[in-house]
């Protein structure tokens, strides 16, 4: 561990010290090791509260401080700080920086222009179908996909970015290590793995309501343009909008029903101005990407068309062929093909494992975009 390493690490650590905390001292004394190494006379005066001054008091222990990075290397954590070369040059220039960060896996490419894919954590079938597919898409124009790695459209983004083995960077409102929500468990490991996980809280520190906004300036950092899937009319959503906006970040969303609460959001922000998007074209456009070949939308909705063009037997065609994105009841299948029940639940069954479509609840199956 570099010198200038140990006094970050050190500094940002302090239990209850935080970012503005971190100012005042580094506004009186200029770098971390010019603090570490301050009388405590000088340093106290400036701690506001009882517990900032204990701990300031504890905290200046080498072997814990080593302790503690050591833990980080062993876990393949990076800890980068604002002296390093390695921190994002787009963070630089937000509101409220971020002193330090840990990392598992890799960052994105710096100057590759990139997405910011969020909405709804209770999304619709229709949302999450939406979210992968844009983070498919957009992936394969080699944009990287940035999200929360929350539930609903958050995961799905990340879930399409990865289906199309492209970049995708998951920012945490927790620790490092902290996988939250826990069934995204096997989404943590896959995009640390060939992707990367961001946070700017140390191992241990478990979501908390209060570090969400915190988190939400930090997706928009990353990116250039935003991109609302799924929003009802007051969501956390608008938390990481306002912070975009303020950053002068390009606003996209997708349009819904205008009697569908949960694109309430997605509405309001279409009649202030954001970006409507229908299409992947309407976003590579906006933040001037190079457009390849995508697939319209309107396009993958003719199922008849799709299921001619895949390797089906004669009855998965006509039951794929009776689907839709929003997923349709068992009976209702039945009463539609006229088939025997038996054969349609084998031919459901069989189309689920083999992934060409989804139960999205007992009994109820959907097409996977």
């Amino acid at each position: 561990m570099k010198q200038e390493d140990f006094y970050w690490y050190w500094l940002t650590n302090i239990d209850g010290v935080g970012r503005d905390t971190i100012r005042r001292l580094l506004e009186v004394f200029k770098n971390p090791r010019s603090v570490y190494e301050a009388d405590e006379e000088v340093v106290l005066p400036i701690l506001k509260t009882q517990k900032q001054k204990k701990a300031f008091l504890l905290s200046r222990d080498k072997d814990r401080i080593q302790s503690g990075y050591q833990k980080l290397i062993e876990n393949r954590i990076s800890f980068i700080h604002q002296d390093m070369t390695e921190y994002p040059k787009r963070l630089r220039v937000i509101p409220d920086a971020p002193y330090s960060l840990y990392v598992k896996g890799h960052l994105p490419e710096e100057g590759r222009k990139a997405i910011a894919i969020i909405g709804a954590r209770n999304c619709t079938r229709y949302g999450m179908e939406m979210a992968r597919f844009f983070g498919r898409e957009l992936s394969k124009c080699h944009v990287p996909i940035i999200s929360g790695l929350a539930r609903g459209i958050d995961g799905m983004a990340h879930v399409g970015a990865l289906e199309a083995s492209g970049y995708t960077l998951g920012i945490l409102g927790g620790g490092i290590d902290q996988v939250y929500p826990k069934e995204n468990y096997r989404l943590f490991i896959r995009m640390q793995q060939s992707g990367g996980i961001l946070s700017e809280s140390n191992m241990g520190i478990a979501p908390s309501p209060g570090l969400f906004p915190q988190r939400n300036r930090l997706i928009a950092g990353f990116c250039d343009g935003i991109l609302v899937v799924e929003a009802m009319e007051k969501s956390g959503t608008f938390i990481t909008v306002d912070q975009g906006l303020e950053q002068g970040k390009e606003i996209f969303a997708l349009p819904g029903r205008v009697m569908d609460e949960k694109s309430a959001g997605c509405n309001n922000l279409i009649k202030l101005g954001a970006h409507i998007v229908t299409e992947v074209e309407d976003v590579l456009e906006i933040l001037q990407i190079e457009r390849k070949k995508v697939p319209k939308l309107n396009d993958l909705n003719r199922v008849e068309e799709i299921a001619d063009k895949m390797s089906l037997a004669p009855i998965e065609k006509m039951v794929y062929s009776c689907l839709r994105i929003e997923p349709k009841y068992l009976d209702d299948i039945i009463d539609e093909l006229k088939i025997a029940p038996q054969q349609i639940c084998m031919t459901l069954n069989r189309m689920v494992i083999s992934g060409i479509i989804a139960e999205t609840a007992r009994n109820y199956y959907a097409i996977k975009l």
